[in-house]
């Protein structure tokens, strides 16, 4: 198995690159080369992880024990930023996210397996069950994808975090979600969630004056991640039970938007027609790219 392997891998560079092992270093990695951190516990690495991978004829190949096979680095590394984080560490790290994720976040956390996170260290997702054996192709084709797309709005949240940066950065996670393929969707979305809480965590403890617009627009953001899952109608409940008179006038195109769309899902002219010329034309192609991906 592993002649064959060695044979996939020829058209990689013959000397490998070992994972990271400071996970400050992995970030600082990953958001200049526009990637996801793959991260694991360094007492994982001392179980074998079997993967299957495809050889260059697409025979499926399955090696014992990735740890050990570090010709696979060099694969890893043109998709992921890899590290290894300590278990000192753990301490501290689970200090950063204890009564702030729920149980099940804090289970992938606390799992051997292999952990996809952004730039900020947040988990997008994982490997699953450690029993099974990884499909090493898939999982790359599910996360290794590049994060341009939202390069702005993370060095503005690195660079101070407030309730606008954590905001507009969950807002942005929304819509690239629509970019990304299918089956990380929904992880995304959940990302984002994380920003969201942030960003209230941060308005909660402020004194502004627009407070409750501000929390409104939140609240109206968060529901484009309802239209993306297809959710229309739930859509409409909420925006029906908001009265007119309460929504701030910044936000109305917003609520528009959210109309818009909810009807064009439901595929109902008489009601998504007359709202079309309210429409930018930015926020159209937002449209379009929910409507298709939920045909």
């Amino acid at each position: 198995m592993l002649c064959l392997f060695l044979v996939f891998l020829n058209g990689y560079a013959q000397e490998t690159i070992p994972w990271v092992e400071s996970l400050p270093i992995a970030k600082i990695q990953a958001r200049s080369q526009d990637k996801m951190i793959l991260m694991v516990w360094e007492g994982a690495t001392k179980y074998p992880l079997p993967v299957l991978l495809k050889d260059e004829r697409g025979r499926n190949v399955v090696i014992d024990n990735l740890f050990e096979t570090p010709q696979l680095n060099e694969l890893l590394w043109q998709y992921f930023v890899p590290v290894v984080v300590g278990d000192e560490s753990y301490a501290d790290l689970f200090y950063e996210i204890e009564g702030k994720r729920p149980q099940s976040y804090i289970d992938k956390f606390n799992d051997d397996t292999l952990k996809i996170l952004d730039v900020n260290g947040n988990i997008l997702g994982t490997s699953g069950a450690y029993t099974e054996l990884l499909n090493l192709d898939k999982f790359i084709a599910k996360y290794g994808f590049e994060t341009s797309y939202i390069k702005q709005e993370l060095m503005n949240y690195k660079l101070k975090k407030d309730f606008y940066t954590s905001f507009y950065l969950a807002s942005k996670y929304v819509d690239f979600s629509l970019l990304v393929n299918e089956n990380v969707r929904s992880e995304i979305l959940k990302l984002s969630d994380i920003y969201f809480a942030e960003s209230e965590a941060f308005l909660m403890a402020e004194e502004a004056s627009d407070k409750n617009t501000l929390l409104q627009r939140v609240e109206l953001t968060k529901l484009k991640q309802d239209l993306i899952k297809n959710r229309s109608r739930k859509v409409l409940r909420r925006l029906k039970k908001i009265e007119e008179s309460q929504i701030e006038k910044v936000n109305q195109p917003l609520v528009t938007f959210l109309y818009y769309t909810a009807y064009r899902l439901l595929n109902d002219k008489e009601k998504f027609q007359p709202l079309e010329s309210s429409i930018s034309l930015l926020n159209l192609k937002q449209t379009q790219l929910i409507v298709n991906i939920n045909r």
